[in-house]
């Protein structure tokens, strides 16, 4: 019948296609519904309904669950067929779908619906909860499947839902047992269905019903733990996604929840899904098996990878799993993670699986304090043995410790920890546990390669590890910082370390048996084998990594146990046998062996090996007799094929030889023998090694030999230089060379030193060893045993090698002898036949450098002639000849050509510094075996080049008049010193920058000292002479200077030589007129720096311009002569000179700086009309903007002018025109030009690229507003609504709309209101997302007018509501981006718990505080910027949107969240409509209440049942008390664990209406006698003092006569403190209101109150401060102001000099007798003692990190025994140190801050140093008095006090921008205080930082008087007489010129405040000279002549004229 059913006629089939569709569409709701009413139709109803519900929601279909529930909202006609008696099964079957479908609507695409949802909950409940339950019960798998469905259904509407749910489940076995009923075949089962029911609770609940069931036992837990391993793959994923995202990264369920949830057993349920074998339910048909097979594999894949991800997020994750942090790492003895402890130790299979390993080392370097005791609880065994088990268990192992950071962590603990127990933390994660001796020795015995080299690695890792802990530790710039650990207990803390490493490391002996053992082996297995056969065991890869990681394990032994090594007695010598041979490097010998051997070599102390025979014959045979190891050494240096193995090999020579001590100085040496011996041919090799090797023996076995045969010819030579320059042997420079009398001498002293060794001569410099050691010990050994051989190639390798070392010598005189002397020696022992050709040639070359009397015949002319062209032209030395060789006529030539090659090697050597390696293969061999730090050689070239004697003595030697000792002519001494100093210079240029990077400025210092010497010597000789010179000086100055780039450190020498050599060069005026002449720009510069420190120099610069001989020098000069022009300019504005006008054109920079000066010096109008004529077309266009300077100094210019307007036109036009033509071509905005050019205009073209610009929005919304304002509108203008839609469209439209950050948002947003109100029709409904986005609900002035921008498409018919969400601000975006992914079927409408949620509580309990009462309903914008309070007239709207009737509402969410406090609030408003709209709210919410279901649902609706009783009228406005109590018993409802709940409960029991007259229950509250009476005395005043706003709430308070009670009784003993301040608080709420504030002042005689209540021996800070604030608000209300301000802008002469009102005469004297009777509150002015004033400094010292202030402290302190400070500078340093190491972990902008705050209290403090004064004393006494130490206070403390004070305060001030205050204060107190004081003048003369700062105060004095006038001319008068007492102090030989000049410059406070200011200027001059040394004022006198004499320009003025003719005339008489 089946296929008869499927096969059947097609008619049929079209038939009942047909009904179908007929029945879809005639199934309705109603139909629905009305089939349901017929019992005989239910049945039916309830299966289509079910049937249809599956297909929906689908276009096609009606959607008939929509319909019925619209028409049957409690769904009543189901829940009736529930109740009828005898349902069978099936039937409730159906039912229970029927609702399940509905409730998957309501809670998705049906969410407007959501109340139907909730009426099903509740009905479910509240009545059927008990028939679901039973029905759980029942044998029939889909019965109870489809309850469980029902349930989960259920559960999903929601938080609440899922609460009552939770709360009706009884947990029984029969419950539980349901996660066991699983269906084998692979079916839908009760097991999932009853899973998804309990994850809906995860998924649906809140915070609280997750813990509950969390905490519920075997509910969650119970489907973890039957079966999940054989769970389908979809349920496992729904299993651990939910764990994952609800509860493990739940942030509110507390870690214990989890660690009690997640237990050991249940984590290891989900270890067991790494091998799930459960039912792969993605894909449902699979054609093939292979296709089957692959999906499982896929599956198993997908289940392992999201098991690993849960579990490394719960086990691993500090923020979200469940691991704690133990500092301790375990070592605390704390129990710790014992959860994730016993789970690891659980997981077998960590060593078969890669992902369960993974596991594994994650939680453990997440939780290292549970590794230790995870490797003593686990089941792997770590006992060496051969077998692949114990390898897995080593690799694990491995895997876990390399996890670890290499640095331990402990080493970061902020705080000391004990170094025992330091070490046991390092240890932790350094050393694993299972690791000792013990298995260390078996694992290297076992005879077996993979187990030994498995051991061997591991031992490698651990003593790595352990290095990089020693290394950390012994990094002396880490702990130097440090605050915890120093570095000699970081040191201490190694030697532990390494004594507990070396108690389970195995001895040296056992490392190197194992070598030994594996070497013998291999000798074995060659001679069993035989030389003829193939020897595989040599070529056996794991043997060599073995002997490799052996090799490797000894060289860390070294670096980490290094004691160990020292304790073997191993002769390492013997390693090398099997390396190398006679022969030469065995080639069958790995690289890696050979590498590691020669690093082990390197590594070791040279006592290790045994390096050279110890017998030492006189003539060995090499034939004869073993090689010694450093022959083999040397044998493996010349056979190595590798580059790196040749390096290796070669450092390894050096190192043997240095260590034995003899070439300690002359090591670079050796470089040279071993080079020349590589480039040999091999055949030539070994008897030069031969050689070498018996040579190097004699050396070393007997080094003082050879060493006092060296040292010998280097006295010989000394004294031969002292006799050729006529000097006594005594008197020559003789380096100590005799080695036992040195060794005799430093004994001598030892003995009696004792034991400061230390202390003893002078550190050995590079010139010291190069004078004492030229050449080293080696050169007379090899020249002894080669006049004992036959001639062979060693006598060519010597010749070569000694040439070298002959260039090598900086004084090669002590070289030649040693060579001469043993040449000789050679002919003499081979006197019958000529010596080795080599041997004359180098004789003939080396013999150029001996003195002629010293020379000796070494063969004869005929045989000298005979080698000659064989070797002396062909050979090494004939290139050096040709030097020698050339006259010397061409010396100068020849001396530049040599200095340009080595200038050219030197840039060759930088350049070389900075090119990368062009083939990475080449950069990973350098990096792995050779150093490629070249900055060491880079300071060894240049320190040989700037350290030579001839270029240091020569350097600037004619300029110093200081020559070496010479034999050259005058002309030829001049040429040679020129040259030789320029070509230095160009060396300095070269190599200076690169110096400067590598901060060793050192090899350059002489230079730079030369340079300064030569320009003081210069500048310190006559005027003819210095021009003469003053160019290359100048030079010298300049450059070397710039080199230099002196640092703070070094600021005050600076700066003492910068004044030195600026007033020499005042001095002389020629100078200016030299750098005038001369282009370059050292001569520029120091030409600006005169103009601009000295007048003199800028008269003398005038007069040089207005010459005609010089106008054509200036016209050549061009744009170099501007900076001279820029200079003068800057200071003749302020000396106020006459300048002729120049034709000068229009250019950029500094030229239209120029023209500017020019312009305002200008001396008619009319010399700018040429300039007006032409610059208004140059500004057009773009590139001007430098230009529109030039503009602004016409405008200035033209400021009193009629021209002024018709120039502006002209301007205004030009601007209009430069910004469209720089709108349309640029797109990037020119910020700070565009600012500029629109503050001139009003109006701006359109632009797309300033959008975020407000200024530029700004200015587009008043220009569209002003060119649409009229009603005829051009035509050829925009429409408005194009405006609009080029706005809204722009690509930064949202970006700015949605910006938190950006202020154009404003600007943006006026533009929108302003379109919107001029053309309504751009409204579109769109728009609404764009604007609640933007929109912050808040009174702030941008949210006002968004919130307009909404009530305009309101009136233009664009309802919000239709917009189907009101959501604000980001959350509104967010929802739209939801709302758009997930579509409009699973797409939810906001609930109200969701718009409430959006409402800050903070920002909500302040609005209700704060609520702004005279608000209006119709939005406006009010000038208030109040963005800390929500908007009412947007609330109240909301609130109404929230409470619609057919919403579902959290009433106890309205209450908490404010909203309730904010809609009373609302009606203590002013506006009626505000008042209206509120009543609305309460009444929407009163109505929702009704049917909510909350704990404290009923108190809430009594209080509103109380409200509404009390309000006796319509529309009523309540008292803002009211409002404030009625909000706090609001929020105490909800407290019910408080003591208020019960206190507020009861009073609202105990009436039915609140009285509006009364504040509620004050009475009872205020004089309580609970036991909590101060808690409910505090609560009512807190009404109170929130309550009391204005006149009605005061008059309440009045006739309940609350204000005398609470005066009354603060006045009792029984008021506390708190209540007092609460009550004065109460007091200044009220005194804020008029009425309020005169009749507390009139009737209630608080005044007098505040008396009593002061009248007190001890009175608390914060009363006080409560007072105060009182009596000033008393005050300000009762004038009628209320406190209010003067505008900041707003002059003193603008403000009205009485106030408005006038208190009384008793009110003010009531006020008076207050503040006269608080008098003893305030501090009285007293002395500062001086030690008080040292303690500020000190505290200053150690703030601001002064280490000079602080060090003159301690020098103080210490003299004079100041016990206040005794060991607090000390303290202070170290504070100070703490200090600059914390900052330095800060970032930046702390640094800044704190800066900031000092730089603000300088002048603070120093305010407060100045009113100090010493003791008193005899004013006519000028010597101090003697100190005595029982007088701490004398008058020598208080002169050194004052002259730290003296110098502090100058310093700040000179440091700080000039401040007139703060200067003339300081002068003051030092005219009054110290002048007074003899002793401290001349201490104060004596300082030279002081005299400094005193020149450097009054220079800025001096500019800060020219520029500012007015005050300043009395400051600098007063500062001029206190220089000038100083210098009479100072000097005495002034003589009579003196007193002339003060008496014509320095004129009294009654002259004429101009002719004071010119004669301080003059005197300043006079002042300048004569503190910087000079005896008489030529600066002061050309000055005046200067100004006597000129002509051609306009005369000075008449009294600066007559003063300078008085001056004159004195020095003339």
């Amino acid at each position: 019948m089946a296929t008869k059913r499927q096969n059947g006629d097609p008619l049929e089939s079209a038939t009942t296609t047909k009904k179908t569709k007929t029945d879809e569409s005639e199934f309705t709701g109603t139909v629905f519904k009305s089939m349901l009413k017929d019992s005989t139709k239910a049945l039916k109803g309830l299966e289509t309904f079910v049937r249809f519900a599956k297909k929906l929601p689908c276009a096609e279909i009606y959607d008939a669950v929509e319909g019925y529930i619209k028409i049957s909202v409690e769904c009543s006609e189901i829940f009736a067929l529930l109740e009828e008696e005898n349902n069978s099964e099936s039937e409730m079957m159906l039912i229970f779908q029927s609702l399940e479908m509905i409730l998957l609507r309501t809670a998705s695409d049906l969410s407007q619906l959501s109340m139907v949802g909730s009426n099903i909950v509740r009905k479910t409940v509240s009545t059927h909860m008990k028939l679901l339950l039973s029905s759980l019960h029942s044998e029939n798998h889909r019965f109870v499947r489809q309850c469980l469905c029902f349930l989960s259904a259920v559960v999903s509407q929601g938080a609440e839902a899922a609460r009552d749910v939770f709360s009706q489940i009884h947990f029984s076995k029969g419950l539980i047992s349901l996660s066991r009923r699983r269906d084998k075949t692979g079916k839908p089962d009760v097991r999932m269905a009853y899973i998804q029911f309990v994850l809906s609770f995860l998924m649906s609940g809140d915070n609280t019903t997750i813990g509950q069931i969390l905490e519920a036992k075997d509910f969650l837990s119970e489907i973890l733990t039957s079966g999940l391993k054989e769970d389908r793959l979809s349920i496992v994923n729904l299993i651990l996604s939910t764990l994952q995202t609800r509860v493990v990264q739940n942030k509110t369920i507390m870690k214990t929840q989890k660690v009690r949830f997640f237990s050991p057993s249940i984590l290891g349920q989900f270890a067991s899904l790494y091998k799930w074998n459960g039912i792969v339910d993605v894909i449902k048909s699979v054609g093939f098996s292979t296709e089957m097979k692959g999906l499982i594999c896929e599956g198993k894949r997908i289940v392992r990878e999201l098991v690993h991800n849960f579990l490394l997020d719960l086990c691993s994750s500090r923020k979200h799993g469940i691991s704690f942090h133990d500092p301790s790492l375990g070592t605390a003895g704390r129990a710790g993670n014992i959860v994730l402890l016993q789970f690891l130790v659980g997981l077998k299979q960590a060593t078969e699986d890669e992902m369960v390993a993974e596991l594994v080392v994650s939680v453990l370097k997440a939780s290292p304090d549970i590794l230790t005791r995870y490797f003593k609880e686990t089941n792997f065994s770590f006992s060496p043995r051969n077998k692949s088990t114990w390898l897995e268990n080593i690799t694990l192992l491995k895997k876990i410790y390399e996890a670890q950071p290499e640095v331990s962590k402990a080493f970061q603990m902020s705080e000391m920890i004990p170094l025992p127990r330091l070490l046991s933390m390092v240890l932790v994660t350094s050393l694993p546990s299972v690791c000792n001796k013990a298995f260390f020795t078996q694992g290297l015995n076992l005879p077996n390669l993979v187990v030994q080299h498995t051991t061997i690695s591991l031992l490698a890792f651990i003593l790595k590890r352990a290095q990089k802990n020693i290394e950390h530790c012994l990094d002396k710039t880490v702990w130097e910082s440090s605050d915890i650990y120093s570095p000699a207990v970081m040191e201490e803390f190694v030697q532990l370390y390494r004594e507990a490493l070396s108690k389970i490391l195995p001895d040296m002996v056992s490392v190197v048996s194992n070598w030994q053992s594996h070497s013998k082996e291999k000798e074995d297995a060659v001679k069993t084998i035989g030389t003829g056969q193939k020897q595989t065991r040599q070529d056996d890869p794991q043997l060599i990594l073995v002997k490799a990681l052996l090799l490797q394990v000894m060289c860390l032994y070294q670096r980490v146990v290094p004691h160990l090594v020292s304790q073997s007695k191993f002769d390492f010598s013997k390693l090398l046998k099997g390396i190398v041979t006679e022969s030469g490097m065995k080639q069958e010998v790995p690289p890696v062996l050979q590498y590691q051997i020669l690093q082990l070599a390197l590594e070791l102390p040279a006592s290790k090996f045994s390096w050279f025979r110890v017998q030492d014959l006189p003539d060995p045979d090499p034939e004869k007799g073993e090689k010694s190891v450093f022959y083999l050494l040397l044998k493996m240096f010349v056979s190595s094929n590798s580059n790196y193995l040749k390096t290796s090999t070669r450092m390894l020579v050096i190192k043997v030889l240095w260590d034995s001590g003899v070439f300690e100085h002359t090591w670079k040496e050796l470089e040279l023998w071993l080079d020349h011996l590589a480039l040999l041919d091999p055949s030539q090799q070994e008897t030069v090694i031969q050689f070498l090797d018996h040579v190097l023996m004699r050396v070393v076995c007997n080094p003082l030999v050879y060493t006092e045969k060296a040292a010998s010819m280097v006295q010989e030579a000394a004294y031969l230089q002292a006799n050729l320059s006529g000097q006594e042997g005594d008197e020559a420079s003789i380096p100590i060379s005799h080695i036992d009398d040195v060794l005799d001498m430093v004994d001598v002293i030892v003995e009696g030193s004792e034991g400061d060794v230390e202390e003893i001569g002078p550190s050995l410099t590079d010139d010291i060893i190069l004078q004492t050691f030229p050449f080293s010990a080696i050169i007379p050994a090899v020249l002894e045993v080669r006049n004992k051989l036959p001639e062979s190639v060693v006598f060519e390798y010597m010749a070569a090698v000694l040439c070298d070392v002959l260039h090598c010598q900086r004084d090669p005189l002590a070289l030649c002898l040693t060579l001469q002397h043993y040449d000789k020696k050679l002919n003499t022992s081979h006197a019958s036949c000529p010596p080795h050709a080599s041997v004359v040639a180098f004789y003939h070359y080396y013999s150029q450098w001996l003195p002629k009397q010293t020379q000796k015949t070494l063969v004869s002319p005929s045989h000298l002639q005979g080698y000659s062209n064989k070797y002396f032209r062909s050979k090494t030395f004939g290139s050096h000849c040709v030097y020698l060789q050339l006259p010397k006529e061409t010396a100068a030539e020849v001396l530049g050509s040599l200095m340009t090659v080595l200038n050219s090697l030197i840039l060759k050597l930088l350049s070389s510094e900075t090119q990368q390696p062009t083939r990475p293969e080449q950069q990973d061999e350098a990096d792995l075996f050779l150093d490629t730090n070249h900055v060491p050689v880079l300071l060894a070239v240049l320190g040989s080049v700037f350290k030579h004697p001839v270029v240091e003595q020569w350097f600037l030697a004619l300029e110093l008049s200081s020559f070496p000792p010479h034999s050259l002519n005058p002309v030829r001494l001049k040429q040679l010193c020129g040259r030789l100093t320029e070509m230095t210079l160009t060396l300095l240029e070269s190599s200076a920058a690169a110096l400067r990077e590598l901060d060793s400025l050192e090899l350059i210092g002489t230079y730079l000292t030369a340079a300064q010497r030569a320009v003081l010597k210069e500048l310190q000789e006559k005027r003819s002479k210095y021009v003469s010179h003053h160019s290359q000086v100048t030079v010298f100055s300049a450059y070397l200077r710039n080199i230099c780039d002196p640092g703070p450190q070094n600021h005050s020498n600076n700066a003492l030589t910068d004044i030195v050599h600026l007033h020499t060069l005042n001095k002389n005026t020629d100078v200016l007129l030299h750098c005038i002449q001369r282009e370059s720009p050292s001569a520029q510069a120091l030409g600006v720096l005169l103009l601009e420190n000295c007048s003199t120099h800028v008269l003398s610069f005038e007069l040089w311009c207005l010459e005609a001989s010089n106008l054509t020098q200036i016209s050549s000069q061009n744009s170099s002569f501007l900076f001279l022009l820029n200079a003068y300019l800057r200071r003749a504005t302020i000396d106020d000179p006459t300048l002729q006008q120049e034709e000068v054109g229009v250019a950029t920079g500094l030229h239209v700086e120029v023209v500017s000066g020019l312009i305002r010096l200008s001396a008619v109008t009319s010399d700018l009309t040429p300039l007006m004529n032409d610059l208004p077309a140059i500004l057009q266009k773009t590139d001007s903007n430098e230009r529109w300077k030039l503009a602004d100094s016409i405008s200035e210019k033209l400021s009193d002018s009629e021209e002024l307007c018709q120039w502006r036109k002209s301007l205004l036009s030009a601007a209009l025109l430069w910004l469209s033509a720089v709108y349309k071509e640029q797109k990037d905005p020119q910020s700070h030009h565009e600012e500029t050019m629109l503050t001139r205009l009003k109006s701006l073209l359109v632009s797309q690229y300033r959008y975020r610009d407000p200024n530029f929005l700004g200015t587009l919304t008043t220009l569209v507003e002003v060119i649409y304002g009229t009603p005829e509108t051009p035509k050829e203008l925009l429409p408005m609504a194009t405006v609009h839609m080029m706005t809204t469209s722009h690509s930064l439209f949202l970006p700015t709309m949605l910006s938190t950050q950006d202020d154009s948002d404003k600007s943006l947003v006026s533009l929108l209101l302003m379109l919107v109100k001029k053309c309504p029709e751009v409204c579109n409904i769109n728009h609404f997302l764009v604007l609640l986005g933007a929109y912050g609900a808040s009174l702030s002035t941008t949210d006002q007018k968004i919130l307009l921008l909404l009530q305009g498409y309101e009136k233009n018919n664009i309802s919000l509501t239709e917009f189907q969400y009101v959501l604000w601000g980001p959350a509104a975006v967010e929802h739209h981006k939801a709302r758009k992914s997930l579509g409009h079927s699973l797409w939810q409408k906001p609930s109200s718990e969701q718009l409430l949620s959006l409402l800050t509580a903070d920002r909500m309990l302040k609005t209700v505080t704060h609520f702004p009462q005279q608000r209006y309903i119709i939005p406006q914008v009010e000038g208030k910027h109040l963005s800390s309070l929500y908007d009412p007239c947007f609330l109240l709207p909301l609130f109404s949107f929230i409470l619609r009737p057919e919403c579902a509402v959290d009433c106890q969410k309205f209450v908490s969240s404010h909203a309730l406090g904010v809609t009373v609030a609302a009606l203590s408003s002013y506006d009626p409509k505000v008042r209206a709209a509120a009543y609305q709210v309460l009444g929407s919410f009163h109505q929702h209440l009704e049917g909510a279901r909350f704990r404290e649902k009923r108190q809430v609706l009594y209080l509103l049942d109380t409200v509404k009783n009390g309000i006796p009228k319509q529309n009523l406005r309540m008292p803002n008390v009211h409002v404030a109590y009625i909000t706090k018993v609001a929020q105490q409802i909800l407290r019910p664990e408080e003591h208020m709940y019960m206190v507020v409960n009861k009073f609202l029991l105990g009436t039915q209406f609140l009285d509006l007259k009364r504040v509620p229950d004050f009475f009872k509250l205020f004089y309580s006698f609970d036991l909590e009476r101060k808690l409910e005395r505090e609560w009512v005043l807190s009404v109170l003092e929130e309550g009391v706003r204005d006149k009605h709430c005061y008059e309440i308070c009045e006739k309940q006569g609350i204000y005398q009670t609470l005066l009354g009784f603060a006045s009792t003993p029984l008021c506390d403190q708190a209540s007092q301040i609460q009550i004065v608080n109460v007091l200044r709420q009220t005194a804020r209101v008029n009425k309020a504030a005169y009749n507390l002042t009139k009737e209630h005689g608080v005044l007098t109150w505040i008396l009593q209540l002061i009248d007190k021996r001890f009175f608390d800070s914060k009363l006080l401060s409560s007072v105060i604030e009182l009596l000033h608000a008393l005050w300000f209300t009762n004038l009628g102001n209320k406190e209010s301000k003067p505008e900041a802008n707003s002059t003193t002469s603008e403000r009205p000099q009485t106030s408005g009102k006038c208190l009384p005469l008793p009110i003010i004297n009531e006020f008076l007798c207050t503040l006269l009777e608080a008098g003893w509150l305030t501090l009285h002015p007293q002395k500062l003692l001086c030690s008080e004033v040292l303690r500020l400094l000190q505290r200053w010292a150690a703030l601001a990190r002064d280490a000079s202030l602080l060090s003159a402290l301690q020098t103080l302190v210490n003299k004079h025994k100041v016990k206040e400070l005794m060991g607090k500078c000390h303290s202070a340093k170290h504070a100070q140190f703490r200090m600059e190491k914390q900052t330095e972990t800060v970032d930046g902008q702390g640094e800044k801050l704190e800066q900031a705050s000092l730089d603000e209290c300088k002048p603070l403090l120093r305010n407060i140093l100045i009113h100090w004064e010493p003791k008193e004393k005899e004013v006519s006494s000028s010597k101090p008095e003697p100190f005595t130490a029982d007088k701490p206070e004398s008058s020598n403390l208080d002169d050194a006090a004052a002259c730290l004070i003296l110098k502090w305060a100058l310093k700040t001030l000179t440091e700080s921008p000039y401040d007139n205050s703060s200067t003339i204060a300081v002068l003051k107190w030092f005219s009054s205080i110290i002048l007074p004081r003899t002793s401290v003048i001349d201490a104060i003369l004596m300082d030279e930082g002081i005299r400094m700062d005193f020149l450097r105060l009054y220079h800025h004095t001096c500019d800060h008087t020219a520029q500012e006038h007015g005050s300043a001319v009395d400051t600098l008068q007063l500062f001029s007489r206190v220089m000038l007492r100083l210098l009479e102090a100072h000097s005495t030989s002034l003589n009579g010129i003196h007193q002339m000049v003060i008496r014509t410059c320095l004129l009294t406070n009654a002259d004429d405040g101009a002719k004071r200011e010119s004669g301080l200027k003059l005197l300043s001059l006079y002042i300048y000279e004569l503190w910087s040394g000079a005896r008489s004022p030529d600066l002061l006198l050309s000055h005046a002549r200067h100004l006597c004499y000129r002509t051609g320009i306009r005369k000075p003025k008449p009294h600066v004229l007559r003063m300078c003719e008085d001056i004159l005339s004195a020095v003339e008489s």
